[in-house]
């Protein structure tokens, strides 16, 4: 009895172990790394569109200093060392075929990163970004991209910085972050499915235009106004934020989606064009009805396994760069 009495207290001791490294596991959890506070913060909800915030820990900002030190697109594309231009055919195919892909030179000392979604003007007509990409510092490189202006391709030079601009046909023109309808069709990786969303956004706006381009949405004082009242809203609030990494954004019922970036710097710097997007959703997407607390919850759990996996998102040297998750 003796002998049995010793072996249960063995096995329990062992289960205790266990128990104790199973918890240290549970505290190297996404949900360690990563905080998603879905309580209801007024600073973070106006009309149809609510922001949750996502929070990363000290650990995990402490690894990505080297993040938090890129540039974003925005701010690259008014450096004459740094240029986005048409990807010349110079007899290797023909300049048709030249539509889903530019040109990248950054002769910089400065690490940039691109994000799916984000418009640049110019060149023989605008591009939406296909894909998130980093680009180093002294490099060149080419870029996946589709057209989101129907029907130009000629060259407009009238935003060129420099004769140098013209020869290559450059892009000076920055559009923020496309609207999660172009978001989602970029990701399908279909020309045609992301002019269908361009179409039907300017004719929710009854825009007119000879090019169909994507960034006459400029040109509807309605909607142009509409949009400012979310960017003045929402605009100053990450203020001195040194914390928040992304955003899941939401109206009424819906999830328009969520972004996560490698540290809070990085985020600052590409917040104004992530508003635009999650603003232009809210226009032309949202509603007022209310979201269910079963889909928001699988919607959280699936981002936190999906910021987990070392091979989700754009990573750079092992870190985390940027994450979108669009349903």
């Amino acid at each position: 009895m003796r002998f049995l009495t010793l072996l249960s207290l063995l096995v329990l001791l062992t289960a205790c172990v266990n128990n104790s490294e199973n918890s240290e596991e549970l505290t190297s959890s996404p949900e360690a790394t990563f905080a998603i506070d879905d309580s209801n913060v007024p600073q973070w909800e106006k009309d149809e569109l609510r922001l949750i915030p996502i929070t990363a820990s000290e650990a995990f900002l402490a690894d990505q200093q080297a993040v938090a030190q890129y540039k974003v697109l925005s701010e690259a594309i008014e450096n004459e060392r740094f240029r986005v231009s048409e990807k010349k055919p110079y007899g290797r195919f023909g300049d048709a075929e030249a539509v889903n892909a530019l040109t990248v030179q950054n002769k910089t000392d400065e690490t940039v990163f691109l994000m799916e979604g984000e418009v640049v003007q110019g060149g023989n007509q605008d591009r939406v970004i296909a894909e998130d990409r980093v680009i180093a510092a002294r490099s060149i490189e080419d870029i996946p991209v589709f057209c989101v202006e129907h029907g130009r391709w000629t060259y407009e030079g009238d935003k060129a910085l420099n004769e140098g601009d013209k020869k290559i046909f450059a892009f000076r023109g920055y559009y923020n972050v496309a609207s999660g309808k172009v978001r989602r069709s970029v990701a399908s990786g279909n020309q045609q499915a992301v002019w269908d969303q361009v179409a039907d956004i300017r004719t929710q706006y009854s825009i007119e235009g000879s090019t169909q381009a994507y960034a006459d949405l400029e040109t509807n004082d309605e909607f142009v106004n509409a949009r400012a009242t979310y960017e003045r809203y929402f605009g100053d609030k990450l203020a001195g934020n040194d914390e928040i990494v992304g955003f899941i954004a939401i109206s009424g019922n819906q999830i328009l989606g969520a972004d996560v970036f490698g540290h809070p710097e990085l985020l600052n710097r590409q917040f104004d064009a992530l508003l635009s997007s999650y603003a232009t959703d809210a226009l032309t997407e949202g509603n007022d009805m209310a979201l269910s607390d079963r889909k928001l919850e699988a919607f959280k759990n699936h981002l936190l396994q999906e910021l987990n996996k070392p091979s989700s998102g754009l990573r750079e040297d092992g870190r985390l760069v940027h994450l979108a998750q669009l349903p």
